[in-house]
């Protein structure tokens, strides 16, 4: 599958994919994504050798984390699930979550369209699934999201993996804030954020300002607990060589919404 018809920000997605295929070449995977796989499989091998080290650890880590915390959010009750950005993201078919869990993403058109491709020549179907394309800065998304059956009454998870980083400060303060907005009580957030301060490689990236993070997510609506990728990945056994951990960082963050 060519990535030729896709956007700029659609092509992230696509090398997205390709870094969480290469996690489920490792001897002991941490995940294995069938999407990934079968995205993989159709490009060359100079098209996945362009994934470079840093991303292709980011994403193994950022992947897992927000894994045991979907996870984690469906054995304490909460049934919705909401994907900002989903990109090509496989959770709905390879975590064996709970059957009554709605699952909602959003994303472009063109994104959809590329993974339609993918999931039907894969044989992968999860009827919890529902698409919406929508624009968190244009008015009236969350009715898109109500429209394809989310209940804003009721506890919901909200993922935005890799997703921010494409807004400036006043746009990620905004969406934030709506979902706390947006949420009832119970309901819980799961951000991953680059805090590069070298010279973005991507031309769409805008990194974050890693001061006072904690009470950014409190003036939105959240009570954040962070913790970094160097730390992260230790923890779950794989401490990052010297010099990727001086290259490549950034932030996994769980929050919980402030009670009003």
């Amino acid at each position: 599958m060519a990535n030729g018809d896709l956007s700029a920000v659609g092509r992230t997605a696509f090398a997205v994919a390709l870094a969480r295929a290469a996690e489920g070449e490792r001897e002991h995977p941490w995940f294995v994504d069938p999407l990934a796989v079968r995205l993989a499989a159709s490009v060359p091998q100079a098209t996945k050798e362009r994934v470079g080290l840093g991303l292709t650890a980011w994403i193994a880590v950022r992947t897992r984390f927000l894994d045991e915390l979907v996870l984690y959010s469906a054995e304490r009750g909460i049934r919705q699930l909401v994907t900002i950005g989903a990109g090509l993201d496989a959770r709905a078919f390879r975590l064996g979550l709970p059957h009554d869990l709605a699952i909602y993403e959003l994303d472009r058109e063109d994104v959809f369209a590329a993974k339609h491709r993918i999931t039907q020549a894969a044989g992968l179907i999860s009827a919890a699934r529902h698409e919406i394309v929508a624009d968190v800065l244009e008015p009236g998304w969350l009715d898109a999201v109500r429209d394809a059956g989310w209940q804003a009454d009721e506890p919901t998870l909200w993922i935005l993996e890799g997703f921010l980083i494409y807004f400036d400060a006043d746009a990620r303060t905004k969406i934030l804030t709506t979902l706390a907005e947006a949420s009832a009580a119970g309901s819980a957030l799961g951000v991953t954020m680059s805090t590069r301060t070298d010279e973005p490689r991507h031309p769409l990236w805008k990194p974050f300002d890693s001061t006072d993070i904690d009470g950014w997510f409190a003036s939105c609506g959240w009570q954040a607990e962070m913790t970094d990728m160097t730390d992260a990945s230790r923890r779950y056994g794989r401490p990052l060589p010297s010099d990727l951990a001086e290259r490549v960082n950034g932030l996994l963050v769980s929050a919980q919404r402030i009670a009003r």
